[in-house]
């Protein structure tokens, strides 16, 4: 797993318009069960992941949305890989929530 949570919450960003602001991510790349190379971006000085795309041409990139500002703003839209998800993940309305540690 390459969050250490048992969500990644990634937003779809076409390539054509993606550009990033500032800085110079380190870079893996890591081979899919298909076969397919994708790339993995993170900061290279705190290690936040920042997006994945394709190797070759990526028609999309997926942002990582907690380094993204707005993210408040993108409200979820599909879930994807429900098959190796933890039971408990699907529901959350009755665990307690607290505002701040």
């Amino acid at each position: 797993m390459l969050c250490g949570s048992a969500y990644r919450v990634s937003v779809r960003a076409p390539a054509a318009t993606f550009r990033l602001r500032s800085g110079e991510p380190r870079t893996y790349v890591k081979i899919a069960d298909s076969g397919a190379k994708r790339v993995h971006a993170f900061c290279g000085d705190c290690g936040t992941p920042t997006y994945a795309c394709a190797l070759d041409n990526p028609p999309t990139y997926s942002l990582r949305v907690g380094c993204l500002d707005e993210r408040a703003l993108l409200e979820p839209r599909k879930q994807i890989w429900c098959r190796s998800s933890v039971p408990w993940s699907q529901d959350l309305t009755d665990v307690p929530k607290v505002d701040r540690q």
